[in-house]
């Protein structure tokens, strides 16, 4: 039996498993049908961003704690060399020949997919060398085991990572923008692969072309996969950021759609799944490291300076640091392009 919501009238009966919302609603949403599982799952949600928007309105408002300052938004880096400004240290790299116009960074965009241990890294360094902006995709919720993760504190659990992301970065850098999605992009479940592919697509400061960079921060094959389809399709580098399971390796490895190599070259390829007794392991030092390689990479990349490293691995047990190229499968390489070869948006 089933409980019919009829305007002015209550019903007897309701079923355990769903609820027949059809007589309220007009037209073609008729057919609509909540479970009681579906709107268990809404009620979830919203308890936690209820929770999240508490924490924030208590930290704003406190007046135990310390003040918390948040600097105003700068229409340009300022190259001065002085204590009060935010840029200084940054633009001395373009004082001293390093980098060019290093206020470039401003204008690029990118695809952050992933915020656990080494993606919560990415994202502040890039926050804080002022790129223009990130787009946050990650499905998860803060719970207690992730405390090894760089900034995520135990009053935060429960919280959606991407709003935790973005709330702390925002307060780094407010002149960094920043957009969010709550979605697993492995898991094609109201269109969310359609959904990132589309995003992306359009995720440019202004929103008419696509993001320079996708970034996957994710222990999962099946996510990377539809990250380097994604990036062929559109033609968007790729930058393939994973710790293996037991936390002492990792590779950092730069795709570009029909010059080098994909993920058949990735010393690693999957992870063991998360069930009950058993869980990868996670080290802050590990996941940094393979954080700052990434971010600096991306940074070589987008700015034209430095040698850009295609594939690079770090074996934490023996410190070893190993470097090499890439080539494409004969069936990817994009006609008429030389193997290897390519422009960065920064030359």
């Amino acid at each position: 039996p089933t409980l019919s919501l009829t305007p002015g009238r209550q019903t007897q009966t309701m079923s355990a498993a769903e609820v027949n919302v059809n007589s309220m609603l007009p037209g073609p949403a008729a057919d609509i049908k909540v479970t009681t599982s579906d709107l268990r799952s809404q009620v979830g949600r919203i308890q936690n961003q209820v929770k999240e928007i508490q924490e924030v309105v208590r930290m704003y408002s406190s007046t135990t704690g310390p003040r918390r300052v948040r600097r105003q938004k700068m229409e340009a880096m300022n190259p001065e060399p002085v204590d009060t400004n935010p840029y200084s240290r940054l633009m001395a790299l373009q004082s001293m020949g390093i980098v060019k116009n290093f206020d470039r960074v401003r204008n690029f965009s990118v695809a952050l997919v992933g915020i656990g241990g080494v993606g919560v890294c990415v994202a502040e360094m890039l926050t804080r060398v002022g790129i223009g902006k990130i787009i946050v995709y990650d499905f998860d919720t803060i719970e207690l085991a992730n405390m090894n993760k760089m900034f995520y504190r135990p009053e935060q659990s429960g919280w959606n990572k991407t709003m935790a992301c973005r709330h702390y970065c925002s307060e780094l850098n407010p002149d960094t923008t920043f957009e969010v999605h709550n979605i697993n992009i492995a898991v094609d479940e109201s269109g969310n692969k359609q959904k990132f592919k589309d995003t992306a697509n359009t995720g440019s400061l202004d929103r008419k072309s696509p993001v320079n960079l996708i970034i996957g921060c994710v222990d999962n094959i099946e996510a990377r996969q539809v990250m380097e389809s994604v990036s062929e399709e559109l033609q968007i580098p790729y930058l393939d950021c994973v710790v293996a399971d037991d936390a002492m390796s990792g590779s950092v490895q730069l795709i570009i759609p029909g010059r080098t190599g994909g993920l058949e070259a990735s010393p690693i390829k999957s992870h063991m799944d998360k069930r009950a007794g058993t869980c990868p392991a996670s080290l802050p030092t590990t996941d940094s490291i393979i954080a700052g390689i990434a971010a600096q990479n991306a940074l070589k990349f987008l700015l034209g300076f430095g040698e850009v490293a295609f594939l690079l691995s770090y074996n934490a047990i023996t410190n070893d640091f190993n470097t090499r190229m890439t080539y494409p499968l004969p069936s990817k390489l994009t006609p008429g392009a030389t193997p290897g070869g390519l422009s960065t948006p920064g030359q």
